[in-house]
């Protein structure tokens, strides 16, 4: 069986998957996709709603494909539920429903193939972003409750394989309560598992990510009984190129350029500092403040990466300015909690941070943008008044923030999250808002 992972929309690698795929792949192989294929980040999957991913997916002819954060937490609810219209493979995902608690159509939560006689049992599980997915209108299930109730259906199967989006090690944990799983093909962490990972008799793989590897997993049977299971990566970087494939892309890239040649605005320029005074940022903080109704609002400057010259505005720069899938929170903070959220942002350690993953596309968070709020002699004040530690503050900033690694307080605060609005809409908004419009679209 062949599997990559965390592809990310970062097509430069496609080309040489498909080659892969074409050159080693029988009637007999299986070929798994293990979700976040799609990210917003890319102007052909945000344009065709992550269309252009279906149709390289069809291409291909995955044996079955489950889905990542990517596609089930920054996808609005109606772009997910619409999704796999058009594909010509399963979606295994035993974990997602909707809200009243029914399967979506799209997916399937177990299946079963057969090969050399052999039933092999599918099932498919994704990170449970339990605060998130029910804001989208979706319920999330407990991946161990999920995969408890797929191992009962696929219990006469001769193998069991987990299509995983959870990450490496909550992929080990699952391996330690569910030792009948045979192979877990992981992802979401991005790991580089050259040889897979032995946990509890479940060997664990997964192939890095941005189409960088092809993971290949091989058992070794005698009868129905598996004697050997062993991984390994190959490394597409010198491959060759499908030149269908590339000229399919290049179709789909200039589609996606002329969709998004829309003009909304005029205006007098916004020049952009990650680690000074950002015009930019600054309409962008004022206009999060606004969307959010908060008091205060906090942003890192380095999520626009780069400023708008004097003229036209049209939407593919806001999504080169700010291509990251973040969604806008707004927290509730109490006065003391909110000078420490303050104060930490504007460490050199932190504004110098090269972040990877949480939704961020950019290279360091630079300074914070503060809106709002100002600092006298050493003392905080909202709209004139002085901070009080013991009073409470509606506080707008970026989702990142909230998820643990970067401010780990932050995550039990009380919050909400506007989904699905990310940064670059609310800051479309703002410039439409704020200057003439010289054509909608």
């Amino acid at each position: 069986m062949y599997h990559y992972n965390d592809l990310h929309s970062k097509f430069h690698n496609w080309p040489r998957l498909v080659s892969f795929l074409n050159e080693h792949r029988t009637e007999e192989t299986l070929v798994f996709d293990l979700g976040d294929h799609a990210d917003r980040t890319h102007p052909a999957t945000e344009v065709t709603r992550g269309q252009v991913n279906v149709r390289l997916l069809n291409r291909v002819q995955p044996t079955a494909v489950t889905i990542g954060n990517n596609e089930g937490i920054t996808f609005p609810h109606d772009w997910l539920a619409h999704l796999y219209d058009d594909a010509a493979f399963p979606v295994l995902l035993a974990n997602v429903y909707h809200a009243d608690g029914t399967r979506p159509d799209w997916a399937t939560e177990t299946l079963i193939v057969e090969r050399d006689g052999l039933r092999i049992g599918l099932f498919g599980v994704t990170a449970p972003y339990e605060e998130l997915y029910p804001e989208l209108g979706w319920a999330i299930e407990a991946p161990h409750v999920a995969t408890k109730r797929a191992l009962e259906t696929l219990r006469d199967c001769d193998v069991v394989i987990t299509l995983s989006h959870l990450g490496f090690y909550a992929d080990e944990r699952l391996a330690e309560a569910f030792p009948e799983i045979d192979v877990i093909l992981g992802a979401h962490t991005h790991h580089v598992l050259d040889d897979g990972v032995d946990t509890n008799g479940v060997l664990i793989a997964q192939a890095g990510k941005y189409g960088q590897y092809v993971g290949e997993v091989q058992l070794t049977l005698d009868g129905n009984r598996i004697v050997e299971k062993r991984a390994c990566l190959h490394d597409l970087t010198e491959r060759g190129t499908d030149e269908d494939t590339v000229t399919t892309l290049q179709e789909e890239y200039s589609q996606a350029e002329r969709l998004l040649d829309v003009t909304i605005a005029d205006t007098p320029g916004y020049p952009s500092d990650w680690f000074g005074p950002s015009a930019i940022g600054e309409l962008l903080a004022g206009g999060l403040a606004d969307w959010c109704d908060a008091e205060v609002s906090v942003i890192p400057a380095g999520v626009l990466l780069e400023g708008l010259r004097p003229g036209h505005v049209t939407l593919n720069m806001l999504h080169r300015i700010c291509p990251h899938p973040i969604n806008p929170c707004l927290l509730t903070l109490d006065g003391a909690t909110l000078i420490r959220f303050l104060n930490d942002v504007q460490e050199e350690a932190f504004t110098t941070m090269h972040v990877r993953g949480l939704g961020f596309r950019g290279t360091v968070l630079g300074a914070p943008v503060v809106h709002g709020l100002e600092l006298r002699h050493g003392r905080y004040y909202v709209h004139g008044q002085e901070v009080e530690l013991d009073e409470t503050y509606r506080v707008a900033t970026v989702d990142m923030f909230t998820f643990g690694p970067l401010l780990p307080y932050l995550a039990d605060q009380t919050k909400r999250y506007f989904m699905p609005e990310l940064l670059r809409d609310v800051l479309r908004e703002t410039i439409v808002t704020r200057h003439k419009v010289v054509r909608k679209g």
